[in-house]
C-alpha cells in the first residue's frame, strides 16, 4: 500500500511548513556561513586580522561537507569522526595560512595535510547527495539533489579551472581573488537556499523494517482506520491528530501508531491522512464539474492554507495542483 511519498522502503520526506530547521542543520549551517564570510573577509582584510580570517576560512570546504551531511542524512546527531576529519582540515588549513613562505619541513607537512584532507571533503560532499537516492524519490527532492550537485560541480569547477598562475603578477592575483570571492559568495547563498529547503522538506529517519511484523489485529484495525477514514472521511478534519482517531475507534494511541507502520506501510500518522487529503484534492480536481478554487479544495480536504497543500500535492504527484487539473481539461 502507498503510505509515503517515496516508494522506495525506509526513506520518507516530510512536507511541513514553518518548521524550524533540525538543531544539527541550524549547528552545520551557521559553522559554514561564519566560515565562507571568513574565507571571504580574509581576501579584502590586512594585516594580523585578515590572517585569522583567512585561517579560520581555510576550513570551509570542511564545514561544507559537515552540512551536506546534515542535509542528506535524517539522523539527528552525526558520528564523531567527521567532526575529527573537519577538525583536522581546520587545524591544518589555518597552519597552511600561519605558516605561509615558511619553506620548512612542518609547514611542508602541514600543506600536504590541508591538501589531503581539504581534497577528500571536497569529494565526500560530492558523495552526500547520493545517500539514500533511490528510485522512487518524490520528484522535488530528486530537483534538490540534482540542483545540489550541479551547482557545488559548478563552483568547485570555477574555483579549479579559472584558477591560474599569479606569481610575481599583481593584475593576475586580484583577479584569482575575484574569482575566490565570487565562488565563496555563490556557495554561501547557494548553502542558505539549500537549508531553507530542507527545513519546508525535513527527511523522515530511516528504518530498514517496521518496528515489528502486523498482527491479525494490527490488519482487523487497519480496516477499521481505512473505513473510518473512507465512509466518515474523518482525514478532512484540520489539525486531526493520532489521538483524536484513537478516540473515535475506541483504542490505545500507540495501537493505532503502531498498526499505520506494521500494518499500513505508512512512515506515520501524517503521511496516512496527507495520502486521503491528496487522493480526494485529485478527484476533485479532475471533476470538470467541480468549480471550486484550490484554495476551496484544500480546505475542504483538510489543509489549513495553501502553502502545506501545495507542497504536500507536488511532493507525493510530482506536479502542482494547477497543473493537475490543467492536464486533466478540468475548470481553471
Amino acid at each position: 500500500m502507498p503510505g509515503s511519498f517515496a516508494t522506495s522502503p525506509g526513506y520518507a520526506v516530510e512536507a511541513t511548513t514553518g518548521r524550524r530547521p533540525p538543531r544539527r542543520l541550524q549547528t552545520c549551517a551557521a559553522l559554514t556561513g561564519a566560515a565562507f564570510v571568513s574565507y571571504i573577509l580574509g581576501h579584502v582584510v590586512d594585516g594580523p586580522l585578515g590572517l585569522l580570517l583567512a585561517a579560520i576560512g581555510a576550513s570551509a570546504c570542511g564545514w561544507s561537507w559537515l552540512l551536506s551531511r546534515a542535509l542528506f542524512d535524517p539522523a539527528e546527531r552525526d558520528a564523531r569522526w567527521p567532526l575529527a576529519v573537519v577538525l583536522l582540515v581546520l587545524a591544518s588549513g589555518a597552519g597552511t595560512r600561519l605558516l605561509a613562505g615558511d619553506g620548512g619541513a612542518l609547514a611542508h607537512a602541514v600543506d600536504n595535510t590541508y591538501a589531503l584532507v581539504g581534497s577528500a571533503a571536497l569529494l565526500l560532499t560530492f558523495v552526500e547527495p547520493l545517500n539514500g537516492w533511490r528510485a522512487g524519490l518524490p520528484a522535488a527532492e530528486t530537483r534538490f539533489r540534482l540542483a545540489f550537485l550541479a551547482v557545488y560541480a559548478g563552483l568547485v569547477g570555477a574555483s579549479i579551472l579559472l584558477l591560474g598562475d599569479s606569481s610575481g603578477n599583481p593584475a593576475e592575483a586580484h583577479r584569482i581573488a575575484m574569482i575566490k570571492i565570487a565562488c565563496a559568495g555563490a556557495g554561501l547563498l547557494a548553502g542558505g537556499a539549500a537549508v531553507w529547503f530542507r527545513a519546508r522538506h525535513p527527511l523522515a529517519r530511516r528504518t530498514a523494517a517496521p518496528a515489528r511484523a502486523a498482527t491479525a489485529e494490527d490488519r482487523r484495525l487497519a480496516e477499521r482506520i481505512e473505513r473510518l477514514l473512507r465512509e466518515e472521511q474523518t482525514y478532512a478534519t484540520p489539525d486531526l491528530k493520532v489521538a483524536d482517531l484513537a478516540r473515535r475507534l475506541g483504542e490505545p494511541e500507540y495501537r493505532v501508531t503502531q498498526c499505520i507502520t506494521a500494518a499500513m506501510g505508512f512512515a506515520n500518522f501524517n503521511r496516512l491522512i496527507n495520502h486521503h487529503r491528496i487522493a480526494r484534492a485529485k478527484a476533485m480536481l479532475a471533476d470538470p464539474d467541480n468549480r471550486l478554487s484550490i484554495l476551496q479544495i484544500a480546505f475542504e480536504c483538510g489543509f489549513s492554507s495553501i502553502g502545506p497543500f501545495n507542497r504536500a500535492f507536488k511532493d507525493e504527484s510530482g506536479t502542482t495542483p494547477r497543473a493537475y487539473r490543467t492536464d486533466r481539461g478540468a475548470c481553471t
